[in-house]
Order: structure tokens, then C-alpha cells, then sequence
């Protein structure tokens, strides 16, 4: 059956990450909550990318760099991984070191085993790019009243993109709306005579 849902809710968000013991898949995960990028680009951060709340980013589809921003929690716990548990790759120069040495397939595997042990309902997939749709549905609902450029910025999608895949709401946010919006009713309130 095919998932109901392509994004996380708060509560297994918060579930996720209480959960996670392991302290580099717990800041990968983070980080991947926190910047909405693809495991791809999650994967090439290098450790000169990285200025605070600043993480330059590859962006492999239009092949440059784009800049993400991250909360402060998530900064703070970026640099303690990269003080306490951060290990450099012997024989790689400083400029070339990534913060993550592990392929694509092995962080879906991480997240598969993390959102079982966390209890993620099966509604939505168990795979790195849930991820991104949570950090932009997150986003969608917190910016309603400002613009998408920040989500396109920090994802590398464009404003259709945006719109169009990941702002469609899903049949139980599209009936709360229709109860919050009713078309009986509207004619009592105006009505002309």
C-alpha cells in the first residue's frame, strides 16, 4: 500500500530524535531536519563548509553551492559532535573532509532502523527523503505568511517545485479547511438584499 503521508509529524519528529543514540546518526538526522537537504548533499558537507549557522552546500542538481541555515540547538550540537565524536578520515586533507563517511544506501538503512525504533507510523516511507518533506511541509506551515524564496533557498527547489509537490495538502488538512471555510453560511453573513 502506498504511503498516506510524506512527512514526519511533530511528535515523531521529537520521538525520532530522543531516540537516537548513536551520535553521528543522531546529528545527521538533525541536520538533515534542519536543512531539508537531499542524502546526497547532506553527505558532502565538508568541515570548511560549515560557519555557525552557515553550512555551504553542493547542490548537485544545478551543480553549485548554496548556503543553508540551521537553528541554534542545531549548531550547538554540531559542534559538539565535531568536538567529542567527530572523527577526520586518515590521509584526507582538511579542506577535502566530510562530516559524514558513509554512502546513501547506509543512511537509509540508518533511518529505516531509527524510525522503527522511534515508532514512526508506517503511513509514510521509511527513507532519507522524508526528511526533506518534513523539514518543508515544517516550513510551509510555519511561513504562511511570508515568502517560499526561504524554503527554495535553503532546498534548491524551485517555487513550482515547492508549491506544486510538496504544498499539496492532504485530504485531512483539505476537510479541516472545509470545515474552518464552509460555503453554507457565507450568504448570512454579507448577504445582499
Amino acid at each position: 500500500m502506498k504511503p498516506v503521508r510524506k512527512y514526519l509529524t511533530p511528535d515523531e519528529v521529537d520521538r525520532l530524535l530522543v531516540r537516537i543514540s548513536d551520535p553521528t546518526d543522531k546529528i545527521l538526522i538533525q541536520l538533515g531536519l534542519a536543512l531539508g537537504c537531499r542524502v546526497s548533499e547532506i553527505l558532502s558537507i565538508k568541515l570548511v563548509s560549515i560557519s555557525g549557522k552557515v553550512i555551504e552546500v553542493w547542490d548537485e542538481k544545478k551543480d553549485e553551492y548554496r548556503h543553508g541555515v540551521i537553528d541554534s540547538g542545531t549548531a550547538e550540537a554540531l559542534n559538539d559532535y565535531l568536538k567529542t565524536h567527530y572523527r577526520a578520515p586518515t590521509g584526507v586533507r582538511k579542506d577535502f573532509q566530510t562530516i559524514f563517511h558513509i554512502s546513501g544506501k547506509t543512511a537509509n538503512r540508518r533511518i529505516k532502523k531509527w524510525f522503527e525504533v522511534a515508532e514512526v507510523s508506517r503511513d509514510v516511507p521509511w527513507r532519507w527523503h522524508t526528511l526533506r518533506h518534513t523539514y518543508i511541509r515544517r516550513m510551509l506551515d510555519a511561513m504562511k505568511d511570508r515568502s517560499i524564496q526561504f524554503i527554495c533557498e535553503q532546498t534548491g527547489d524551485s517555487p513550482a517545485t515547492i508549491l506544486g509537490y510538496y504544498a499539496i495538502p492532504s485530504i485531512e488538512e483539505r476537510l479541516q479547511v472545509a470545515e474552518d471555510y464552509p460555503t453554507i453560511g457565507v450568504q448570512n453573513e454579507g448577504s445582499m438584499e
